[in-house]
């Protein structure tokens, strides 16, 4: 979770460490489906091209039957691609990416080596369901909608050099016979990137969409505002980025940044091509000292809304109204975490205090955590306004909200706050900080985040594979209400594109194990070892992997 400038979630004990550990990330950096453009790399030019071998696939599918024995497939560029309408757009999208030649809803061809897509119901009832078939004179991928097809393919790119095109387009590159059954997990299968510490580009973050469609990671959760920087254009309230994006967590002078409507169309459509839905979460009542410094009329004097003022809700219905019709995902995150009442000025304004003791239960000394509560239930009925569903961290349950919405955990020492939601019948995503929080270290003495989730260790990739996230005890109705799990990266420590890789890859590939695979629970050496050829991908793409200890020398303090 996000800290603000009037209190940060680290302990005073701790400040210390988190400057030394913001020094060291920032002296880093004083249609088919195109990627994005890639970092210059460093070493890539010396390496060759990585496959990933069967074994190695990562999520590891349900079921991998390597047909010992087999002819493999000679995948070259005379291999055409064939296809249903139903499943165009992911036969599309590997025609585009092989170079080869598509043919919507054709027969099939006699004699002739293919790769056919098949719209098949029985394949599985869950999205994103799939099974790749490689035989000697065909690749059959059968789903029953277009994101199992789309699965399928990246399960598919795995078995395939780096830079597939250019290897069809000349001798041809053969395939191992194998027969691949699979299905995720999870519905919710998330990344949550902090653009509002430190502003990350569309560039950047089209990057970090194309290493989770790689993975089939289907949820880019958006921090976009917070203390230190607003990061998204309002028509109706132009000071949030002109004034509100002015400064990050190390420069508060710095020029405004911040996504203009056209960047956050392209990131989102960018997302969409790839089946990964993009949330905006815009952090309130607390966390808010960007908006505040923009339209301190809104506020307490501080980073937090005032809640008793009719004007506030207003100002914000507006923005939700834009943010609705730019992001047009299912939901909007509105935070509600770390509101801290008492460090507020609520206490010492007459119209709070008057909603607070309208509130309070009669005969009760007025209570602040009443207002908190209230303030979320209006949060989500705008959202509802709006056609969406709301998201707010588990803070807003421990305040005392009831109302039907989507709760993300994510305070490790409060596990009662998951029961809590599920209870009420409210839904879940699980990102507890000593599990999923990748601004963290990812091993002894690394840097990092040095907030309390550390108080478990390094957020490893052993440590997140080792993880079985759901609740024991649990109903199936209740089960049924886990969505999934999203790890967040918060960006106070984060402001290069080197560090930022650093600190998402591998871990982002142990992330989409636990999030997909039926038993969540890997044996971490031996997912040390299946997730070798990856990094050895990654580092022939020029992205600076953490592939030991020894890659994170280049940040230490001497």
């Amino acid at each position: 979770m996000p800290f603000d400038s009037m209190c940060s979630r680290p302990r005073a004990m701790f400040r210390a460490l988190a400057l030394s550990s913001l020094a060291l990330g920032l002296q880093l950096g004083s249609g088919g489906l195109t990627p994005a453009l890639a970092a210059t790399p460093k070493t890539a030019a010396s390496m060759q091209p990585v496959p990933i071998p069967l074994g190695n696939l990562l999520p590891q599918p349900q079921m991998v039957t390597a047909g010992t024995g087999q002819a493999p497939f000679l995948l070259n560029a005379q291999v055409p691609v064939l296809a249903p309408e139903g499943l165009a757009g992911p036969a599309k999208s590997l025609a585009q990416t092989l170079g080869l030649r598509l043919k919507l809803a054709p027969s099939i061809i006699a004699n002739s080596a293919r790769i056919r897509f098949e719209q098949d119901p029985s394949v599985g009832k869950v999205a994103g369901a799939y099974r790749l078939q490689i035989k000697s004179d065909e690749i059959l991928i059968q789903a029953a909608e277009p994101s199992g097809a789309f699965y399928a393919t990246q399960t598919l790119m795995q078995l395939l050099p780096q830079e597939p095109k250019l290897r069809v387009s000349s001798a041809g590159f053969e395939l191992p016979a194998a027969d691949i059954s699979d299905a995720p997990r999870f519905e919710w299968r998330g990344i949550m990137l902090d653009v509002a510490r430190h502003f990350h580009d569309v560039r950047r973050v089209k990057r970090v969409i194309d290493n989770m469609a790689f993975y089939k990671l289907n949820r880019l959760h958006l921090h976009l505002s917070d203390d230190q920087g607003w990061r998204l254009a309002i028509k109706a309230y132009p000071k949030l980025s002109t004034v509100g994006g002015r400064g990050d967590h190390s420069r508060p002078d710095a020029p405004a940044q911040f996504f203009s409507a056209e960047d956050i169309r392209s990131i989102v459509r960018y997302a969409a091509e790839r089946y990964i839905e993009v949330i905006p979460e815009i952090d309130m009542p607390g966390h808010s000292g960007a908006a505040a410094r923009a339209y301190p009329e809104f506020f307490d004097g501080l980073v937090t809304f005032n809640p008793a003022k009719p004007e506030t809700y207003r100002f914000i219905d507006t923005l939700l109204g834009e943010l609705a019709e730019l992001f047009p995902g299912r939901y909007i995150h509105f935070g509600g975490d770390e509101v801290w009442v008492e460090k507020t000025r609520w206490a010492q304004m007459p119209e709070v205090l008057a909603m607070a003791q309208d509130l309070t239960p009669a005969g009760q000394t007025p209570q602040m955590k009443f207002v908190e509560a209230e303030f979320a239930r209006r949060m989500v009925q705008l959202i509802q306004k709006h056609k969406r569903v709301p998201i707010g961290w588990d803070e807003v349950i421990a305040a005392g909200l009831q109302e039907n919405m989507v709760v993300q955990w994510w305070r490790m020492d409060h596990p009662e706050m998951v029961l809590a939601a599920l209870k009420q019948g409210q839904s879940v995503i699980l990102s507890p900080s000593d599990r999923m929080y990748l601004d963290y270290a990812a091993g002894l003495g690394e840097p990092g985040a040095p907030w309390e989730g550390n108080t478990g260790g390094p957020v490893s990739v052993e440590k997140i594979v080792a993880w079985e996230p759901m609740p024991v005890g649990l109903s199936e109705a209740q089960q049924q209400k886990v969505l999934g799990i999203e790890a967040p990266l918060w960006t106070e420590n984060v402001r290069s594109e080197s560090y930022l890789e650093f600190m998402l890859y591998p871990r982002m590939a142990a992330v989409a194990e636990v999030a997909w695979r039926q038993q969540a629970q890997s044996e971490p050496k031996a997912f040390v070892k299946r997730l070798a050829p990856h990094i050895a991908r990654w580092k022939a793409q020029g992205v600076n992997v953490r592939g030991n200890r020894e890659d994170a020398h280049q940040y230490r303090l001497h």
